[in-house]
């Protein structure tokens, strides 16, 4: 596996188009990088879902329609186009709990949906690179990317 393992001072240097982040609460560099953002990963994972109108949800009843449910939740990833602020091309907030299979799993479907750009993946704070790379090797045939250890 052709891993560059950078420093939190090193992470913001180019090399990557699409940077990985943990969720604010396993990761201390997502803060400061949704600073960087105008908060907008901040706002999103605080936003909440509207629920349907009493009357709506009447007709639905009357019309015996099934009921529609748009409900997205703060688990799912926030892509955030970056390229203005930072040297990569997108930063995409994955949110981290504690299932490090399920985590890496999302980051490689992410990956393969953007056609395989060069990556950058910050791991939560305390997750040892051993761990995570026996972890991503079981899941993903990627090999090139570089690693950030916040610990």
């Amino acid at each position: 596996m052709a891993l560059i393992v950078l420093s939190v001072n090193q992470s913001y240097n180019p090399g990557a188009e699409l940077w990985i982040v943990p969720d604010f609460e396993h990761s201390k560099i997502a803060t400061k990088l949704d600073w960087y953002n105008s908060f907008l990963a901040g706002k999103m994972t605080r936003k909440e879902t509207k629920k349907m109108d009493s009357y709506l949800v009447e007709i639905l009843e009357e019309t015996e329609l099934p009921d529609f449910k748009y409900e997205s939740s703060t688990k799912d990833v926030i892509l955030i186009p970056t390229k203005s602020k930072f040297p990569n091309r997108w930063t995409a907030f994955v949110p981290y709990n504690g299932d490090l299979a399920n985590w890496s799993g999302k980051i490689n479907k992410l990956y393969l949906d953007l056609k395989n750009p060069s990556l950058r993946i910050f791991l939560p704070t305390n997750l040892s690179l051993s761990e995570f790379t026996e972890t991503w090797r079981s899941i993903s045939s990627v090999e090139d990317l570089s690693i950030v250890l916040e610990n």
